[in-house]
């Protein structure tokens, strides 16, 4: 899943970065695949990276409870 991911976001930096560059027929056809990475980024590798980051992880650690206030509270005070 790692190398997916790296592979991935290469090609569509790669890609973005060429239809940037590069001067096509079609007058706005880099302005739509710069658009199409952007989108595949965002709903594609961003979802992945995020599911791939965090697959193993407790829910509970991410969630802010009284315990933790307390914890949080101590803390600062000892300093």
């Amino acid at each position: 899943m790692k190398y997916i991911l790296i592979i991935l976001l290469i090609a569509l930096i790669g890609v973005g970065i060429f239809a940037n560059y590069y001067e096509f027929q079609e007058e706005n056809f880099s302005e739509k695949v710069l658009g199409l990475c952007i989108l595949t980024f965002s709903f594609i590798w961003m979802p992945l990276f995020i599911y791939y980051r965090y697959k193993d992880k407790k829910k509970e650690d991410f969630i802010l409870s009284n315990e933790k206030l307390k914890e949080m509270n101590d803390f600062s005070r000892k300093k």
